[in-house]
C-alpha cells in the first residue's frame, strides 16, 4: 500500500503541550499537517501553535472527562472536516509504593491514562468509519501506552497496569477496525529525556531515579520522527528505542533473572529515599508445590 501523505493530513494529539507530544507537534507541522493540539495548559499550546506558524486548533482538554475527549475529535470535524490520525498521548506516572496508594491515586492515573484514550477512540471511531478513505485509510488510531506495558517497575505498578491496558486495547481494536480501514498502532518509549520521570517524583514523593542508567535517555525528538514515520507507514506496534522489544521478549521467558535484576534496581531506589531496612527480616520458606489434583 502507498504511503499516507502527511501533508494535509488532519492529526490530534492529546498531551501537545510537553515532552512527546510537543515533539511530535513539531515534526508534523514541519510535513505539512493540520493539527488540532488538546493539553490541559491553554498557554503552552498557544504559544507552540505560535511557534508552528498559527495555522493550528489548540484547545484545552483533561482527557480524564469524556466530555472534553468527545470535544477534542469534534475539534477536527469543525476547523478541518475530517480527522486522519488521533495519537492518545495524554498520560502521568508517580513513584509510590503500593501500600501507599490511595483510592483518588487509583482511579485519578486509569481515568486519565486508559479511561482517558477509550473515550477519546470512542469519540474518533464512528467518525473514522464513515469518512471517505485517504491514501487506502479511513483514519488511524495511535496509542502511546509505553515499554511498561510488558514489563512492570516497582513503584511505577499503577501506571504500569494503565499501559498495559492501553496495549491490550490496542490489540484488540488492531484487528477489530481493520475490516473499516482504520489501523490501530501502539507506540512503546523507553527512558525518553522528557520531564516525565521529575513529575513522577513531584506527584509520587519518591525519587525514582535510579530506574534510569546514565546516558541511556532517547531524545523526545527522535521519538516524535518514528512516531512520525508509523503515521506515514502505519505499523502494528512501534518500539523507539532499539532492541528493546526484543529484550522484553526473552525477558518473559526468564522472569526470575530478571525479577532479580529489578530487585537490585528497587533497593537502589529505596536507598536514595533513605527507605531501605538496614535489618531486613529473613526470607519466608518458599511455598511448597502443590500438586494438580482433579476437582
Amino acid at each position: 500500500m502507498a504511503k499516507r501523505q502527511i501533508q494535509g493530513m488532519v492529526i490530534a494529539i492529546t498531551g501537545a503541550s510537553a515532552g512527546i507530544g510537543r515533539a511530535l507537534a513539531a515534526d508534523l507541522s514541519g510535513r505539512g499537517a493540520k493539527l488540532v493540539l488538546a493539553a490541559r495548559r491553554l498557554d503552552r499550546l498557544e504559544d507552540l501553535n505560535k511557534q508552528l506558524g498559527g495555522n493550528h486548533a489548540c484547545l484545552a482538554a483533561d482527557v480524564s472527562n469524556p466530555d472534553e475527549c468527545r470535544k477534542i475529535v469534534q475539534a477536527a470535524i469543525d476547523k478541518f472536516g475530517r480527522l486522519d490520525t488521533l495519537v492518545c498521548n495524554a498520560g502521568y506516572a508517580f513513584a509510590r509504593g503500593f501500600d501507599a496508594l490511595t483510592d483518588q491515586d487509583i482511579h485519578q492515573i486509569f481515568q486519565t491514562n486508559f479511561f482517558g484514550t477509550i473515550d477519546c477512540c470512542r469519540a474518533a471511531v464512528p467518525i473514522m468509519k464513515h469518512q471517505p478513505p485517504r491514501d487506502g485509510f479511513r483514519g488511524q488510531l495511535m496509542i502511546v501506552s509505553s515499554a511498561c506495558a510488558r514489563r512492570g517497575l516497582p513503584y511505577f505498578s499503577m501506571y504500569a497496569a494503565t499501559k498495559a491496558a492501553q496495549l491490550s486495547l490496542a490489540e484488540g481494536l488492531r484487528v477489530e477496525l481493520k475490516p473499516s480501514a482504520i489501523a490501530v498502532t501502539s507506540v512503546h518509549p523507553e527512558l525518553v529525556d522528557t520531564d516525565f520521570f521529575n513529575t513522577a517524583h513531584e506527584i509520587g514523593g519518591m525519587n525514582p531515579k535510579s530506574l534510569v542508567a546514565p546516558g541511556k535517555k532517547t531524545s523526545a525528538a527522535h521519538c516524535a520522527h518514528q512516531m512520525a514515520q508509523s503515521i506515514e507507514n502505519p505499523r502494528r506496534e512501534l518500539w523507539p528505542k532499539p532492541f528493546s522489544r526484543v529484550s522484553l521478549t526473552i525477558a518473559t521467558a526468564i522472569p526470575a533473572v530478571v525479577d532479580w535484576f529489578i530487585a537490585r534496581i528497587r533497593d537502589n531506589v529505596l536507598r536514595d529515599n533513605g527507605m531501605l531496612d538496614p535489618n531486613p527480616s529473613p526470607q519466608q520458606t518458599p511455598p511448597q508445590k502443590i500438586e494438580n489434583r482433579p476437582i
